[in-house]
């Protein structure tokens, strides 16, 4: 047998990910395609082929990573790795989820009735999404991380790390940390998408908070509309007037 290169393996493994997510994005396209015009021969050949793919493809890979890479990996990830990590990238992609959901319910809010539907149907999707990559990641926690905390962590130590994670959620309310607001700057942004983006984020506001507007020209039509959607809830104020910025404070009343 010949000596295998240094990223063969792990090649190897990139290439069969590849082509598994990219079978199944094309079976959920065509699924959606088919509940929107469904057509039983059709339908049925779909299900031959996705059921076929998911029994003898996708759990076979599991499997296999389950009995023979795992293995491999988990001393080397006590030495040298970080048993977490795979949690972290949870939630990077929830958050590109969740940021994805509020520019999407922007834009829903500011299409016209013919672009309704196709947004729609696009953020039901991302939500399908973040909903099956949440609950797993749920899964993780309570299976795995919480039984640890019980046995491995005082009761004084859990009470500290129930106190800490109180303190970093409320924080956490505002994104860039409870002394700074955060800048949402639209100059580098389409102006055809740079209002569904500023009502998305102005939506994920929780009351009493807020965030600094940069825009490359006065957003007077932009405050007419929030006065008008969010009766009373809206504080707009002016932090800079040109000639080359505009900077406001937008936040959502208490």
């Amino acid at each position: 047998m010949s000596a295998m290169t240094p990223h063969e393996l792990t090649d190897a493994i990139r290439t069969h990910h590849r082509s598994l997510a990219g079978t199944l994005d094309g079976y959920a396209a065509d699924m959606e395609a088919s509940a929107a015009s469904p057509d039983s021969a059709a339908l049925i050949a779909l299900l031959d082929r996705l059921t076929s793919f998911l029994a003898n493809d996708l759990l076979p890979h599991a499997r296999g990573e389950e009995r023979t890479l795992y293995p491999a990996l988990d001393p080397i990830i006590r030495e040298q790795g970080s048993p977490t990590a795979t949690m972290s990238i949870d939630h990077e992609y929830i958050g590109e989820y969740v940021r994805k959901i509020v520019e999407m319910a922007g834009a829903l809010r500011a299409a016209s009735a013919d672009g309704r539907a196709e947004l729609a149907r696009q953020l039901d999707r991302q939500l399908i999404q973040l909903q099956g990559l949440f609950s797993a990641h749920l899964a993780k926690e309570e299976r795995v991380y919480l039984p640890l905390v019980e046995q491995a962590i005082s009761s004084e130590g859990q009470h500290a790390l129930l106190a800490a994670l109180h303190e970093e959620a409320e924080s956490a309310m505002k994104p860039d940390g409870a002394t700074e607001e955060a800048v949402l700057d639209v100059r580098t942004v389409s102006p055809a998408r740079r209002h569904p983006v500023i009502f998305g984020r102005f939506d994920a506001l929780t009351p009493g908070l807020s965030f600094i507007l940069v825009n490359d020209h006065d957003p007077k039509p932009l405050y007419y509309q929030l006065v008008a959607e969010y009766q009373g809830q809206l504080v707009w104020e002016y932090l800079e007037q040109g000639p080359e910025a505009w900077r406001v404070r937008v936040g959502k009343a208490n």
